[in-house]
């Protein structure tokens, strides 16, 4: 091995993060903290997600499936990122992302016990195993698994109809069964330990279409970075315009069929179960216009990057923001914490999350104006290089970025 490999095997610096990534992430983290202070509150009323106010309307219809979509994608863009750099600096990226992995599951497991069931870390570990199988596939490969992945998704509610049929002669129309979470009523913080494990062992029974969605996203990502439509985006302003004709297209279909089985519901089966595949398709169509939205602004509107520069310093520090996020929510809203859940309407939720988010933003700014990185950030990134630096090294003040 080439010892300077040993020595410079090391992240990206700040100076080459992509701000636009940054943006990305940053605002996805917005719709997270939205859609999760909702399902906190009303799975512990009950899964009351339904109802028929503004606020629930809004989450379910733009938030609801999208923003957890977008997280997803810019992993597997994360991933690319990650591989690329290290394949340049170390001669085993593939045992460095794995430990990477494995210090996020072990991130994810600690999270899921000790603060919220609605953990994502972990399932993200999980999935991001099998990235490791595609990293040197061509764009042409991961292009046709996508698009076998996508087919098979597209047409699971059909196949569903079909066996349901054939088993019992039912019509195949979904049948939603309501749960309710255990931790979310626990009287206790100690009570909500073991709660959350029992709600890990019920929900278990339906995370593999979880992790299947989530690694296509995974993989769409790695896509977009194969076909480096991040690289100097600048020169591939026609690009972008023709990605996000496409994503607004589809995003009309997912979204006006999704809106149209809210207001007047289909009985027909055949119609039901169109709408039930389109509406399983509305967090990729919703993410990615989202997504390519973000860029259009980006690149042709100048004038707001300011304003979309604020979304960057939650971006940088997503790991963190996102464990604080439910930290907060948990002690706001359950019972063991202040439990508002049962003084709050979907308004208050509402404005809530928006209060929770702008308090991330102002501290993520606070602290990267004094810190390199944040501080999950800063241990993923010494236990994933196995190679803790001083800390009056790592966590100095970094006046340098703050001109940037």
């Amino acid at each position: 091995m080439n010892a300077n490999k040993v020595a410079h095997g090391q992240p990206m610096s700040l100076r080459e993060r992509v701000h636009f990534l940054d943006i990305v992430r940053g605002f996805a983290l917005m719709g997270i903290i939205l859609v999760n202070y909702f399902l906190i509150v009303d799975s512990a009323k009950g899964f009351d997600m339904e109802s028929n106010d503004v606020f629930h309307n809004l989450v379910n219809w733009f938030a609801s499936g999208k923003f957890i979509t977008l997280f997803s994608f810019l992993f597997g863009v994360g991933f690319m990122i990650f591989m690329d750099r290290a394949a340049q600096k170390v001669d085993s990226p593939n045992k460095l992302f794995a430990r990477r992995l494995t210090i996020l599951l072990g991130f994810g497991l600690l999270h899921l016990t000790f603060v919220w069931i609605g953990d994502i870390l972990a399932y993200y570990a999980v999935a991001g195993f099998l990235l490791l199988f595609f990293y040197k596939r061509t764009a042409k490969t991961i292009r046709n698994w996508l698009i076998t992945l996508f087919v098979i998704q597209l047409f699971t509610p059909f196949f569903t109809m079909l066996l349901n049929t054939i088993s019992s002669g039912s019509s195949g129309k979904p049948d939603f069964a309501d749960f309710e979470l255990i931790s979310h009523n626990s009287l206790t913080y100690l009570a909500s330990i073991g709660d959350r494990w029992a709600d890990m062992v019920t929900m278990a029974s339906s995370s593999f279409f979880t992790v299947y969605s989530m690694f296509f996203m995974f993989l769409l990502g790695v896509y977009f970075v194969k076909m480096e439509f991040f690289k100097n985006m600048e020169a591939k302003k026609a690009i972008w315009n023709r990605i996000w004709i496409i994503c607004t297209i589809a995003f009309l279909i997912t979204q006006g069929s999704t809106i149209i089985t809210a207001v007047n519901p289909f009985e027909n089966t055949l119609w039901v179960n169109m709408a039930t595949a389109l509406e399983q398709n509305g967090g990729l169509t919703g993410s990615m216009f989202y997504m390519s939205t973000l860029a259009m602004l980006f690149l042709h509107v100048p004038q707001l990057r300011g304003a979309l520069m604020v979304f960057t310093k939650v971006g940088r520090m997503s790991l963190t923001c996102y464990l604080l996020h439910s930290i907060i929510g948990t002690l706001l809203f359950l019972k063991y914490g202040a439990g508002l859940v049962d003084h709050l309407q979907p308004a208050g939720t509402f404005f809530m999350a928006i209060g929770v988010y702008v308090f991330l933003v102002l501290f993520s700014t606070f602290w990267l104006k004094r810190f390199k990185y944040g501080p999950m950030e800063y241990i993923w990134r010494q236990l994933t290089y196995g190679k803790v630096k001083q800390i009056s090294k790592a966590f100095t003040v970094h006046s340098s970025s703050i001109k940037k």
